[in-house]
């Protein structure tokens, strides 16, 4: 009897490569035509794909942030290396990175999020697709708690939405109006909102 499994191990290595054929694609003609001007049909001619194809993949245009999540996500856990580095200073890290890229594509991104958030089908979607970010995020902070470093009362999904919904609040301009703040104002604050709180309790 023969086995299936090489053939599901082909399947899914060409769905992968379709879907950043995609994504690639999509960023592309975003960095060149601004996130609002690219249609899905635009993008379906770039990637030599067919409408289906990308619905395969995306149930939406702003649901190409879960594949940027995604990417994110494995560039940095390839970076990181033992001994590892205590839990909030990889937080940190980990946050510098995601804000190192998402300033690189600044108007594409604040447009995909703004986009993303006024979706329903992505919104929904969220708690499936983007679980690479989302579970790169908890296994440091439940590693900290683990050694002491962060306090155990705080749920770990918690501190994980914390983070993620402030950087998308920001980001969307939701928050401060663009140039109002240097770069590293934003960050310095949204450190002190993550690591210490609104009291300034840095115990």
């Amino acid at each position: 009897m023969v086995s299936s499994a090489p053939m599901s191990t082909r399947r899914a290595r060409k769905k992968e490569r379709t879907r950043q054929e995609i994504f690639g694609a999509a960023m592309d003609l975003f960095a060149v035509r601004g996130f609002d001007a690219v249609t899905i049909e635009t993008i379906c001619a770039a990637a030599d794909v067919a409408r289906a194809t990308f619905f395969l993949h995306f149930p939406t245009k702003a649901s190409l942030l879960h594949e940027w999540n995604r990417q994110v996500a494995a560039e940095f856990s390839d970076r990181l290396s033992e001994p590892r580095g205590s839990a909030v200073d990889e937080l940190r890290k980990l946050i510098e990175h995601i804000s190192s890229r998402l300033r690189a594509q600044a108007d594409v991104m604040a447009a995909m999020l703004r986009e993303f958030f006024a979706t329903p089908a992505a919104v929904l979607a969220a708690p499936t697709e983007a679980r690479d970010l989302h579970a790169l995020f908890e296994s440091i902070v439940r590693r900290g708690q683990e050694r002491g470093e962060l306090r155990r009362s705080v749920d770990p999904r918690l501190a994980v939405a914390v983070v993620l919904s402030t950087s998308a609040a920001i980001l969307s301009g939701q928050v401060w109006k663009p140039g109002e703040l240097e770069p590293e104002q934003i960050q310095r604050q949204f450190f002190e909102v993550v690591f210490h709180g609104l009291t300034g309790d840095t115990t």
